[in-house]
């Protein structure tokens, strides 16, 4: 795309922040558990019951009432997905390339959070992006008259999360099933690029993982057996995949 896509779509990721932000507060819950509406440090309502997906979060990131800290730092949701959808932009070569690889990053951002604060993957969001992201990148194929696109994506989607879901088995301490949901939208859309990408992004995101783990144990805060959060690792390595 050109640059003023690329600078469109990503004002249009920084936009979405405060919003992000706000689902980030809501899902960041234990399983089984409602999502959020109150700040858990004095229960002072922050997400109204009605309408709850126009509501934001205060500016400062702060309760009104007992200034707790509540959801990811201000401008960090927008300045992630300004830059996500910026690559993604970057990278698409039409209007619904574009289209899914944006809902993909859209809501890549808060399931990204979200890992990192309760270690799991809500199961609203993985299905949205599965099924919007193939949705989308079964539009592209069809104006673009691309199928070969669609059936590689479709391959990916099936082979990566069957990947995720084999190593959960094997190890089910260190990956959980909500990676393996995750994994069936990056696989799409990196199936959609190339085979190349598939390989690229799955190989990058243990790579990540794994320094971000010995960083870990180098520093003391970790051991052998602390469980990583691998979601932001997974969508991290797509992204760099996406945009190599």
């Amino acid at each position: 795309m050109t640059l003023p896509w690329i600078l469109a779509a990503t004002a249009a990721g920084v936009i979405a922040g405060p919003r992000i932000r706000a689902s980030v507060f809501s899902r960041s819950t234990e399983s089984g558990q409602p999502p959020r509406r109150a700040c858990p440090a004095c229960d002072q309502e922050i997400l109204p019951g009605r309408w709850r997906w126009r509501a934001l979060l205060p500016v400062t990131g702060r309760c009104p009432r007992c200034r707790a800290r509540i959801g990811p730092y201000p401008l960090l949701a927008e300045l992630a997905a300004g830059l996500a959808l910026g690559v993604v932009a970057a990278r698409a070569s039409s209007v619904w390339e574009l289209a899914a690889l944006a809902w993909l990053a859209l809501l890549a951002v808060p399931l990204a959070f979200i890992d990192v604060a309760v270690r799991r993957l809500p199961d609203p969001l993985t299905a949205a992006a599965f099924a919007g992201t193939l949705t989308l990148l079964a539009i592209a194929a069809l104006t673009g008259h691309q199928p070969g696109h669609l059936g590689r994506a479709a391959i990916g989607a099936v082979a990566l999360a069957c990947f995720y879901l084999v190593l959960a088995v094997i190890r089910p301490g260190g990956l959980g099933l909500g990676d393996a949901k995750l994994a069936a939208s990056t696989g799409a859309a990196l199936g959609w690029i190339s085979w190349q990408a598939l390989l690229s992004g799955t190989f990058a995101a243990f790579a990540l993982a794994g320094v971000y783990g010995g960083a870990l144990l180098a520093l003391h805060r970790g051991t052998r057996t602390s469980h990583l959060p691998l979601g932001p690792f997974i969508l991290l390595g797509t992204l760099a995949a996406i945009a190599l």
